[in-house]
């Protein structure tokens, strides 16, 4: 009954989250867990957090596991087994120490005290998620990607602020739960009180979304989306295809037409344009004829290296730069298990190395660029921001993790949201096969170029200078929560209340 509790409340968490969106139930999704948690010792606790945790990552990330089947050509038990253990390391551990922490917390703390501290170690365990496992896909937080009050409060604490509220929630009704059933219904109405808490960060996000007013010029752009789907190996014939089809997309274009930018998305080029004199010419001939700079998706190779790289063609002068993708994609972009090595300049490159540099790249104004999963850390875009970045742009091949679905486009898509929001800058994003939006810094989706579509997206965007409390301090509250977690722990674990267990709900 408590393994089901637990699995169920992995149900709500993906229900959360997109296709289905059902952000009320972010709000309770933790609820489950925390009533399941009641009397067990740490190490019970443990491994029921262990089986919540593989439970919202299969239900998440169901898609994963026909990605990695069809990509790296596995059957679907072997693939089944990979994601399974990838998601027993990002989805079980962090779940596992969650829920240990919260039933110390609860049996020793103050109960007033004890929805404070939990929600603290939920932010721990995501920010253990993001800084050391490397791997923050859908995080709480961004169940409420939709909910653009609540979501300002990003600007100071990031996506963790919202994912804090959220378990700060849950915990104080769990709590309040507990303390109704044992008959003491003041301290319950007493432990509702925390709800006030995301009341106050909701009122404050509708006063800054009232008076947000925009600071700097405004500019054109525009978006190309192929719809092309992937490749893995990508031959001569294919790399062709999609470079013609993005020139005539954009070719395409009003003759009037005068955007300040153009960007392709990730892969649009699979050739390398410094060995391949004729494709520079073409794509800085779209630069020159638009009287924009052009930004898209390449491989570079440099002193034997290679890198997933997003070049920019300047339109005011003949010049060329590049920003090369720091957090590669375990397995299909690099290997965890070796270091990186010299590669030729293959057509079709196996492996990549890590570029370097905060991601900010000089265009009509300085870009801050990041390569696909790298949106989901906000500390990347947040540095190319202290490094005097003005417009956000994301580059991404979607189409290679869903396979067609739809759900990882739709996901990623949603949390790119929130970068805009904790910088306060517009984000394009150009994804191949979609989801490609534009999304102001209040985190409203302005443009969008919808899943299976091939054609262009147009937007007026805003360049911003100006920095937010995240920008300048980075995960300032994130590790305020691991510091407040740690400390509500120790003085947790120095205490000597009395201690009722029930057996170990994972045994027979």
């Amino acid at each position: 009954m408590l393994v089901a509790a637990a699995v169920g409340g992995g149900v709500l968490y993906a229900l959360a989250h997109p296709p289905f969106d059902l952000a009320a139930l972010g709000w309770v999704c933790l609820v489950p867990l925390l009533l399941a948690l009641r009397d067990l010792r740490p190490a019970a606790a443990f491994r029921l957090g262990v089986a919540a945790g593989y439970a919202s990552g299969w239900c998440t990330q169901w898609w994963l596991a026909d990605s990695v089947r069809q990509y790296f050509a596995l059957s679907s038990w072997t693939a089944a087994a990979y994601i399974g253990a990838g998601h027993l390391l990002v989805w079980g551990l962090p779940f596992g120490l969650f829920a240990a922490a919260a039933v110390t917390l609860r049996r020793r703390a103050s109960p007033m005290t004890v929805p404070l501290a939990v929600a603290a170690a939920w932010v721990a365990t995501e920010l253990l998620r993001a800084r050391v496992i490397g791997q923050p896909w859908a995080l709480l937080g961004y169940t409420q990607h939709g909910n653009l009050p609540l979501i300002q409060v990003a600007a100071v604490s990031g996506v963790y602020g919202v994912s804090f509220t959220l378990a700060l929630v849950s915990s104080a009704l769990a709590e309040a739960a507990m303390a109704l059933r044992r008959g003491a219904p003041g301290r319950s109405a007493a432990l509702l009180g925390w709800v006030m808490v995301p009341a106050c960060a909701w009122f404050a996000g509708s006063w800054a979304i009232a008076g947000a007013v925009p600071d700097g010029p405004r500019h054109e752009v525009v978006v190309v989306q192929s719809n092309l789907h992937p490749a893995r190996h990508w031959t001569r014939a294919y790399g062709e295809r999609q470079l013609r089809t993005q020139l005539r997309l954009t070719e395409a274009l009003p003759s009037a037409s005068e955007p300040a930018l153009i960007v392709w998305p990730e892969n649009a080029v699979s050739r390398y344009p410094e060995h391949d004199p004729l494709v520079a010419a073409r794509l800085a001939g779209v630069a020159r004829r638009h009287g924009a700079d052009l930004l898209f998706g390449a491989p570079r190779s440099e002193a034997g290296r290679v890198y997933n790289s997003a070049r920019l063609v300047r339109a005011a002068r003949p010049e060329w730069t590049h920003y090369d993708k720091r957090r590669l994609v375990p397995f299909a972009e690099e290997s965890p298990f070796r270091a990186t090595s010299a590669a030729p300049a293959s057509a079709s490159p196996e492996a990549f190395s890590r570029g370097a540099g905060s991601g900010a790249v000089d265009g009509f104004v300085r870009l801050g660029v990041s390569i696909c999963h790298e949106i989901l850390h906000p500390d990347l875009v947040a540095a190319s921001v202290r490094d005097g970045a003005r417009l956000l742009v994301n580059i991404a091949n979607d189409g290679l993790l869903d396979r067609g679905y739809g759900i990882a486009a739709s996901q990623q898509a949603a949390m790119a949201a929130f970068r805009a929001v904790e910088t306060r800058r517009f984000l394009v994003r150009a994804a191949t096969t979609g989801e490609s939006v534009v999304i102001d810094p209040l985190g409203r989706t302005v443009e969008r170029l919808p899943l299976g579509v091939a054609g262009t997206l147009r937007a007026s965007v805003t360049e911003e200078s100006r920095m937010t409390p995240y920008a300048r301090f980075g995960d300032v509250f994130a590790a305020a929560c691991v510091a407040l977690g740690a400390a509500a722990l120790v003085v947790a674990l120095s205490s000597h209340r009395p201690r009722t267990t029930v057996s170990d709900p994972l045994l027979p």
